[in-house]
């Protein structure tokens, strides 16, 4: 089973992200882009890869134990932006940007480790808050500067999902397998 965990973006956030990229989705027509359907919205934690039932239990009890020492998390969307690069644009993103950034970067590391236990994939690369809009098939995106800009989104999350993500013909389906709740108190940080 493909797994990966996530950070759910609510329903009343995807909806009004879902009407944005309508809005915005005939100045992409030349990058012939694939968009991302609303139910599948998120912020991608960790992609782990293929897991069998074992290393999928062991998962399980890993993640349960860092949601323990995580407090909830403030998410609040950005600007709208591309990767790898403006020269080079294959993906149409959402800046998103995480407080308490400790409890954010604790709880990045665990998952890592969670996959380096497990054998899994495990990406090195420093984590990024990308929200995906849309993969665009052409490396070609107009000037964002002449798009208006994604709404502006503010909301608590008390949990992060793990996923299951099964790959078809229409694109990616993700199921829920498991929502871990974050059980630390909230701190207080000059830094956050």
């Amino acid at each position: 089973m493909r797994v990966f965990a996530a950070l759910p973006f609510p329903p009343a956030a995807r909806e009004q992200l879902q009407h944005y990229s309508a809005s915005i989705a005939p100045a992409f027509d030349r990058a012939r882009p694939t968009w991302v359907s609303p139910h599948n919205l998120h912020l991608t934690l960790h992609f782990f890869g293929e897991l069998d039932n074992r290393a999928m239990s062991e998962l399980r009890a890993l993640l349960g134990a860092s949601a323990a020492h995580c407090a909830p998390l403030r998410i609040t969307t950005g600007h709208l932006s591309l990767l790898p690069s403006i020269s080079a644009p294959r993906v149409l993103y959402v800046e998103a940007h995480i407080q308490p950034s400790d409890a954010l970067s604790r709880l990045v590391r665990s998952a890592r480790q969670a996959a380096q236990t497990l054998g899994a994939v495990c990406d090195a690369r420093p984590w990024k808050a990308h929200l995906t809009l849309a993969r665009l098939k052409e490396p070609w995106a107009p000037d964002l500067r002449s798009l208006p800009q994604p709404p502006a989104l503010e909301f608590k999350l008390e949990a992060f999902d793990l996923m299951s993500s099964r790959l078809s013909r229409g694109g990616a389906q993700y199921s829920l397998i498991e929502r871990f709740a974050f059980r630390a108190a909230p701190t207080c940080s000059s830094g956050d």
